[in-house]
């Protein structure tokens, strides 16, 4: 049928019927579900679990017997402390007070978990099978701060100079080129963004050139062409595709960040929310950059055992970016070079934001340059698919595909 012969219709509306018919084969494809839901399952034990095995503030009751109702009282303070307040080498801890007159009366509760005796400078803290570590160190502490108090008092010694003699200030500590202050490192955060880059482009690439090849090979691609533009076909590849790996990234970021969220880790959230935004806006500019070469790589091949040859190179210009920014993390001149080529921008420009040594212009002009690159690879890209997706006989060849091209 002739490009004249065609039934009329609004392009907008074909090319969202073709992204909206990849959607659909792709949602219903059992592959790509069990992946996005292992990464959802993935992100969500990484964040989660720590703090599910970290199990919050224990919990004790201890027996007081007369006489120790002092170091009792200053442990339980001790360990009731916020995180701001406590000292590193005190561990947190709930701890309830009772009454009782001996050990064995208050180890024959079944409620108490230890049970604290002093007899003048001499402390005993009585248990059954076991001694929770937090309470001993902080009865340790407790006790320790009583009998100072003792002798300093015995020696005649006020509160200030027993604080002296106690807790000395810390010397000041002064940096020159002090590093930023991380809640997680940035070389996870970059290894994490450069695999999602990786398995996405990767994997909506690889399906991309699979329903090209597929559709050759059953001659399909012969009808569609009768009735839609080949370049409005390749645009709603794409942009079905290109909607369906956004979705997904987005998806699992946002799992990450309400983890973390719910876990109350707010510093995570603070440095990563920022940078994913960029990460995400650099995976758009980045997949589409390649999005039409992988379906070029389809339409070389004229079945499907053809494929691994044909995008062997595109394979290639995927694992670069993630290799350069897993390994490339010094801020060095190769490092600044490859955060601008257009190739591994997309990867290492948000990796030096995240290491906080990209100036704020900088991801815009990366930015500016893969979006000139894609332009250039998309008309590139479709010329090239124009040329060789009706070549259904034999596998394609770059140069007759460019030449093909030209009129289609």
């Amino acid at each position: 049928m002739s490009a004249a012969a065609r039934p009329t219709a609004n392009r907008s509306d074909l090319v969202r019927t073709i992204a909206g018919r990849e959607i659909s084969v792709k949602l219903h494809d059992k592959g790509f579900i069990a992946s996005t839901v292992v990464f959802l399952v993935v992100i969500v034990v990484a964040t989660v679990l720590p703090a599910l095995l970290e199990g919050g503030t224990p919990s004790y009751t201890v027996g007081v017997t007369q006489g120790a109702q002092s170091e009792a009282e200053v442990a339980q303070r001790l360990g009731g402390l916020n995180n701001d307040e406590r000292p590193s080498d005190i561990p947190a801890a709930d701890i309830t007070l009772v009454d009782v007159a001996s050990v064995e009366e208050g180890l024959a509760d079944q409620d108490v978990d230890a049970v604290l005796t002093v007899d003048g400078q001499n402390a005993m803290l009585s248990g059954r099978d076991s001694m929770p570590d937090e309470l001993l160190t902080l009865v340790t502490v407790a006790h320790a701060q009583s009998v100072i108090g003792a002798v300093a008092t015995e020696a005649g010694l006020d509160a200030d100079q027993l604080a002296t003699l106690t807790s000395p200030p810390a010397p000041q500590v002064v940096l020159a080129d002090p590093p930023p202050d991380f809640a997680v490192p940035p070389q996870l955060v970059i290894i994490v963004f450069g695999f999602l880059f990786y398995f996405s482009v990767l994997t909506f690439g690889m399906s991309i050139a699979q329903s090209v090849v597929e559709e050759k090979q059953s001659r399909v691609v012969e009808l569609l062409v009768a009735a839609v533009p080949i370049r409005w076909l390749l645009s709603g590849k794409v942009l079905g595709n290109a909607v369906l790996a956004i979705s997904q990234v987005a998806i699992i970021i946002g799992a990450g960040l309400i983890g973390a969220s719910v876990t109350g880790a707010s510093d995570v959230i603070g440095q990563v929310a920022g940078v994913s935004g960029w990460f995400l806006a650099f995976f758009v500019v980045g997949f589409l950059m390649l999005a039409c070469l992988w379906a070029v790589a389809g339409s070389m091949a004229s079945r499907i055992e053809d494929l691994q040859s044909t995008t062997l190179y595109m394979q290639i210009a995927v694992m670069v970016p993630f290799f350069a920014a897993v390994l490339i993390q010094d801020d060095g001149p190769l490092q600044r070079f490859l955060s601008y080529f257009p190739l591994t921008a997309p990867l290492l420009m948000p990796a030096r934001m995240i290491q906080g040594t990209a100036a704020g212009w900088e991801p815009w002009i990366a930015m500016a340059l893969v979006l000139l690159t894609a332009a250039i690879l998309i008309v590139v890209g479709a010329r090239l698919y124009a040329g060789s997706v009706l070549n259904t006989s034999k596998r394609s060849h770059l140069r007759s595909a460019w030449a093909q091209g030209a009129g289609a």
